[in-house]
């Protein structure tokens, strides 16, 4: 991990808002389907700068970015069970002076502060994959038919 984040490509996992963050129910002529959507928070870091030589100031930055995953399973009632990730980019973003490894703590607090709200988001993107459940739940039973 300190290799990853002084090639500046590492990831930190934010534990779930709420270990599930949301439920639909879609009702499809094969019957009913409910999907629980679980969240997590990556955080990618990007370090960009250099450190200056003695006396000289340090132009060293730690970029963030936090991204929202969506684990999505949804169980037919038949007990197909159909299991998705769904990913929206940058849903925060930040900076912090210095080096990615020395900001790890305070970065995971900007990213928990800047990521408190995001219901919105997490509806969004469960409406969004409710269709394409939908075209999920059609071919399964073209497949079993046909």
């Amino acid at each position: 991990m300190i290799l990853g984040m002084l090639l500046g490509t590492p990831t930190l996992s934010i534990p779930p808002v709420s270990e599930i963050a949301h439920s639909i129910r879609i009702d499809h002529a094969a019957g009913p389907v409910e999907a629980d959507y679980r969240m997590r928070i990556d955080v990618r870091h990007n370090q960009v700068g250099s450190a200056g030589p003695g006396g000289r100031p340090s132009t060293l930055r730690c970029r963030w970015e936090a991204d929202l995953l969506l684990d999505r399973s949804a169980r037919h009632s038949a007990g197909t069970v159909l299991q998705r990730s769904l990913r929206r980019e940058a849903v925060a973003s930040g900076s912090r002076p210095g080096w990615c490894t020395a900001n790890r703590d305070a970065i995971a607090r900007d990213v928990a502060r800047a990521t408190t709200d995001v219901q919105g988001e997490v509806r969004a993107l469960a409406q969004q994959d409710a269709e394409g459940l939908r075209a999920e739940l059609d071919r399964l039973g073209n497949d079993r038919t046909g």
